[in-house]
């Protein structure tokens, strides 16, 4: 009797050949799992999915936390369809739940604040040599990315209010809603940091890395019950 081979782990999001033709000697195993993550629709859908949910908590959502996530975290295409929804969805959700006054002044701060985070989200995913280089990169860029977009941000916003002789924004609430955006980026990305992991630990040395990790029956990774 033949002893049964273990067959290999299958993955329902393959990396593109040319990454693998190409690129894949030159790449680390975090590189490869990050990629293969921003490429799938898991995290894609599960970012907008929370994000649009956090409207019925927060009059305004932590929009930049999410898109310093989704930035670092996605494609460019994804990350910017991604905010861009959950915009939508609290603009949605305010004008029809929350009630707010349907005036060509509220119509102008949903815009300004639509076109301020397209523009945060834009510039985050710019490529750099350092940011899905490695985990520190990551952290590096994703601490830039909320530091650096809150500021573009929230001073276009302050901008755009003191043209329009609205009310002031008072330095405690500002710090307010910097330390919000800081807490939404950093449970989101050690959620994100834990997919990798997962991913990284899941897949055999000679398996295309992808998310989420699936299996052919019979196979199990290393370390998962199996004696010697």
């Amino acid at each position: 009797m033949k002893p049964e081979i273990e067959k290999p782990a299958k993955f329902p999001f393959i990396v593109p050949e040319f990454v693998l033709n190409s690129e894949l000697p030159k790449l680390n195993l975090w590189q490869i799992t990050v990629k293969a993550i921003a490429k799938s629709h898991w995290w894609y859908l599960c970012l907008i999915i929370v994000g649009s949910l956090s409207s019925i908590i927060y009059p305004h959502v932590p929009l930049v936390g999410l898109a310093a996530v989704a930035g670092n975290t996605l494609t460019r295409n994804k990350a910017l369809i991604s905010t861009m929804s959950i915009w939508f969805a609290n603009q949605l959700y305010g004008f029809t739940i929350r009630q707010y006054p349907r005036t060509l002044e509220s119509l102008i701060w949903g815009l300004v604040m639509g076109l301020g985070i397209l523009l945060v989200t834009w510039l985050i995913t710019l490529p750099t040599k350092f940011s899905r280089h490695s985990f520190q990169g990551y952290l590096l860029w994703l601490a830039i990315s909320v530091i650096g977009g809150y500021a573009m941000y929230q001073g276009s916003i302050v901008l755009i209010n003191q043209l329009m002789g609205g009310h002031g924004f008072s330095s405690t609430i500002l710090w307010q809603i910097f330390l919000k955006d800081v807490a939404w980026a950093v449970v989101l990305s050690a959620i994100h940091s834990s997919f990798v992991w997962l991913v990284i630990q899941t897949i055999p040395t000679y398996s295309h890395p992808s998310f989420p990790p699936t299996y052919y029956s019979g196979y199990h990774p290393p370390g998962c019950g199996r004696k010697g």
